[in-house]
């Protein structure tokens, strides 16, 4: 039997960890689905007051409570993998490192996400369907197809090419971040990871403001040729994908090699 990966093997992991899942975190994603019907119902009576709400808008809203439910998934579902003590249950499942990483990749990164939104598109439409006034103008999933994102209003034939799960990678980066750190950090995971990430966000807005009014020309950027509009906006957008990419391949990679090394 391979000791790296068996297909066997693997499959206890995920059948093991789905059990964990519903145990651990079934009651989370409650909440989180609950969240929806609260805001409908507080639309509905005052409805008089708001317009229909669009569904491009409802959908971004799902997206981040999907965010949100998978931030939350490494602390709940693996909160004693690091743990010297509590993690012994964790070390003695009988399966490899990469197993183990894998089946934890899978439910905080795939198994999570489409739960949720499978479930909160499903609440959405029924919500949309109830008759009479309803704050809902129209159905929502149609949203979730989209992976254009506009950067920046430069010219109307500006040709950027659709990239495949372009929003999925605008997140993943930072869910895997949340991934490492369950491994790192031993109490309060997800408060001390979003206390870092704020402060490298204050950090790095800093230092973006001093450039900023360091090159009082960047304001001017009507004078750039549309030739060059053209060349940063597509630098961005492509460029910002494959970090993405490259940040959650090194968080995922760190993932596994704190696993690997884990001490128990």
């Amino acid at each position: 039997m391979n000791k790296t990966f068996d297909i066997k093997r693997f499959g206890n992991v995920l059948r093991h960890d789905a059990m964990s899942y519903l145990q651990n975190f079934g009651w989370t994603l409650v909440v989180l689905l609950a969240i929806p019907i609260l805001i409908w119902f507080i639309l509905y009576i005052n409805m008089d007051d708001i317009e229909a709400v669009v569904n491009y808008g409802r959908y971004g809203f799902l997206l981040v409570l999907a965010i949100i439910a998978m931030i939350l998934a490494p602390s709940r579902l693996y909160k004693n993998a690091n743990d010297s003590r509590k993690g012994i249950q964790f070390a003695m499942l009988p399966a490899s490192n990469l197993e183990k990483f894998l089946s934890m990749s899978i439910y905080c990164l795939v198994v999570t996400p489409i739960l949720y939104l499978v479930g909160a598109v499903a609440i959405d439409c029924i919500l949309t369907l109830i008759p009479g006034k309803n704050p809902y103008g129209g159905f929502v999933f149609g949203g979730i197809f989209d992976t254009i994102i506009v950067m920046v209003e430069l010219t109307d034939d500006l040709d950027l090419l659709p990239l495949p799960f372009y929003q999925v990678f605008l997140f993943l980066p930072y869910v895997s971040i949340f991934m490492f750190t369950n491994m790192i950090f031993k109490r309060r995971k997800v408060s001390k990871t979003i206390g870092i990430l704020a402060l490298i966000g204050i950090i790095f807005m800093v230092i973006f403001i001093r450039v900023i009014l360091n090159y009082e020309n960047i304001y001017e950027y009507d004078t750039i040729p549309d030739d060059t509009q053209e060349v940063l906006v597509k630098c961005a957008y492509y460029g910002y994908y494959v970090f993405n990419i490259i940040l959650t391949s090194v968080m995922l990679y760190l993932t596994y090699y704190k696993i690997r090394k884990q001490k128990y």
